[in-house]
Formats: structure tokens, C-alpha cells, sequence
């Protein structure tokens, strides 16, 4: 599930094939005899990627499809094998490798591109994610290891940053990151965010933190102060770690999915703990953001595909009463356009003024 548009799946039985589930027409599921190791529909077009190993070999075939022409767009044969393979923009897909990161084009007759090589944190780690920000400036590949010997159990997290105008790197610890813009006061461009979720054991102690700092500021403007915050997990899922993140561009929420389907809400803005939950009995494995509702959708392993937004008309009333949090209150139905803040203004006013 390359975006909320369609979700794609790799039947082996009672034959090859692959089926594309379009969003909008979920009980018509178009069904194609097609035999592949992997195989990937664009966020936006029904255009179709496919790999299948090479037999004998370690090297990969890639292939473009566009379905509705029924033609191949273009082939490439990789020298070594694809690990972990995604669509991080309708143009675009990037490839990782066990030592390097690439990307290609489907347009024109480009081969794949290398990007960058992976450092070390991520050596013999199981890539589980590779995002680009929207000026495709700015990349990040994400990686889980085995925990500490002392507590194999919790999984360790592994981030690789990556500057394309620096050309460098900066490694990490993370299990989950996401980018974002944001317009920050005095500045006329929005500023580059990237947020990242991390939980660690060191010293014989638990770390869970959320953090969001800004990615190339520009000089003479006014900038984003970074913020962290900490993720409070229940005493049952100690060994619970991050998953996915999504950043709600409609309301700036973070949404922060863990592996046994916790669900963490945060203000992009000020770092600030908006809701928890558990969305989900059974390990969540894929998310993607849900652009038109402001939420994202997640598929867990019992092939359950689950739809989670805002509640519009709650979630107001829920931060200023609940969380007793008037400024953030008004602050996000500003922003979204949302009921309940009627009253709350002249609140804030009385609070600020000291009446």
C-alpha cells in the first residue's frame, strides 16, 4: 500500500498473480496473472512495479508497467539484490540495497541513480522504511536490529539522514521518521521538518522519545525550535516499539503506530501528547498517510485494512476540557477548521489578560 489510493497483493495460490484493490471500488479487485517476488502500485496512476530475483543469481529484474496501456514503460536488471524497494514520489522509486540506496526514474530512459551508500548503524539491520521530504532534498532510511543482549526482545531502531545538497549522512537511532512542512511566524517559506520516534534501552533503563527538529534552516529567517517529548508506553508493551509515523498535513498531528497497533497523537508544532490508543489486537506491519480525511490507514496481520482520522467534532472540546490545554485547543481549530473553539478565544484572552 504505496498511498491511499491502492492497495496491491501477491498471490501464490491457486495461481500467480498479483491483485489491485482500488480504494474507490474496493469490491471490483482487478486480477492479473503475473508472477513476481514484489510487486508495487504507484501512489497515483495505475502503473505497476514488479522484481523478481533472476534465477541462480543475486541480481534482481525490475520492471514498469503501465495497465491500462498494457506496456512495459521500462526494464532494469540490478547488479545485486533489492532489499527493501518503495514509491517515494509518483516519479520516483527508491531502491535499497545491502550496502547502497538508488533511485529511478520511470521517466525517460535513466537507469537507477545511486543516492547514497548506507552506513554502518545499518549494517545487517532489516530495512522496514525510506521516505524523501517534498523537495526530495532531504532522505531517510530506517532499519531494526536485535535488541541489547540484555533485553533481545526490544527491538533496536536505525536511522540514516541524508543531505543531497551536503551530500552527507548522519546516523541515528530511531524505529520510525516522517517529514513535514511547516510555516512558521515571520518566515514566508515553510520550514522542512522531520520528526522521528526512537525507544532504547541503555543502562538498564527505557528510553521513549518523540522529536522534531527543522532540516536546513534558512539563514536571516525565523527558524522552528526543535521539541522532544516523551512516549509514554503502558506497563504491558515494555517490548512494544515503533512502527510507522505519519504526519497529518490537514491538522500538523503526528501520528505515531506501534508494532502491537498503539497509536500515539502529537502536535506537530509544540511536541505536545495529544491522545493514545490501541487501534489494533493484532501486529500492524504498513501504514500510509490518509491525505483527504488528515489521518492514515494501516494494514495489520490478520489483512485488516484500518482507516484512522481526527473526529472533527470531539476533538476541540477533548484538548481544552480533557487535557485542560486552552491555547492548543484553539490552535488546532484554527488550523483545521474545526468546531468547539467558539468560546474558547475569549478564555485564553481572560487567562492571558489575568481576569
Amino acid at each position: 500500500m504505496e498511498s491511499e489510493k491502492y492497495i496491491c497483493v501477491r498471490e501464490t495460490a491457486p495461481q500467480n498473480s498479483v491483485v489491485i484493490i482500488d480504494m474507490n471500488m474496493p469490491m471490483q479487485p482487478l486480477r492479473r496473472p503475473i508472477t513476481a517476488d514484489s510487486a508495487l502500485m504507484n501512489p497515483n496512476s495505475r502503473i505497476l512495479a514488479l522484481k523478481a530475483q533472476l534465477p541462480g543469481t543475486t541480481q534482481d529484474h525490475l520492471q514498469i508497467f503501465n495497465i491500462e496501456l498494457k506496456a512495459k514503460i521500462k526494464s532494469h536488471q540490478m547488479p545485486e539484490q533489492v532489499v527493501f524497494w518503495k514509491w517515494i514520489s509518483p516519479k520516483l522509486l527508491g531502491l535499497v540495497t545491502q550496502t547502497s540506496v538508488y533511485h529511478w526514474s520511470i521517466e525517460g530512459e535513466s537507469e537507477p541513480v545511486k543516492m547514497f551508500e548506507r552506513t554502518a548503524n545499518l549494517a545487517n539491520n532489516q530495512i522496514i522504511n525510506y521516505k524523501c521530504d517534498p523537495s526530495e532534498k532531504w532522505l531517510v532510511l530506517i532499519g531494526i536490529a536485535p535488541g541489547a543482549p540484555e533485553r533481545p526482545q526490544l527491538v533496536k531502531g536505525n536511522m540514516q539522514l541524508f543531505s543531497v545538497d551536503q551530500q552527507r549522512s548522519q546516523a541515528l537511532e530511531a524505529h520510525a521518521a516522517s517529514f513535514a512542512q511547516f510555516k512558521v511566524p515571520g518566515n514566508e517559506n515553510p520550514s522542512i521538518l522531520i520528526s522521528f520516534a526512537t525507544k532504547s534501552f541503555n543502562a538498564g533503563q527505557i528510553t521513549s522519545k518523540l522529536h522534531v527538529i527543522e532540516l536546513g534552516a534558512q539563514p536571516g529567517k525565523s527558524s522552528f525550535s526543535k521539541k522532544q517529548a516523551d512516549l509514554f508506553f503502558p506497563p504491558d508493551f515494555q517490548d512494544d516499539f515503533p512502527v510507522a509515523m505519519q504526519i497529518s498535513h490537514k491538522y500538523a498531528l503526528i501520528y505515531v503506530i506501534t508494532k502491537l497497533g498503539l497509536l500515539f497523537v502529537y502536535d506537530l508544532e509544540t511536541a505536545t501528547a495529544v491522545y493514545r490508543n490501541r487501534i489494533s489486537p493484532d501486529p500492524i506491519f504498513l501504514t500510509s498517510e490518509a491525505s483527504a480525511v488528515g489521518g492514515f490507514y494501516a494494514i495489520n496481520r490478520r489483512g485488516q485494512v484500518l482507516l484512522a482520522t481526527v473526529n472533527e467534532a470531539t476533538i476541540v472540546p477533548f484538548v481544552s476540557g480533557q487535557l485542560n490545554n486552552l491555547e492548543l485547543a484553539v490552535t488546532l481549530a484554527k488550523r483545521g477548521n474545526l468546531p468547539g473553539a467558539e468560546n474558547l478565544v475569549s478564555e485564553l484572552i481572560c487567562i492571558f489578560s489575568g481576569v
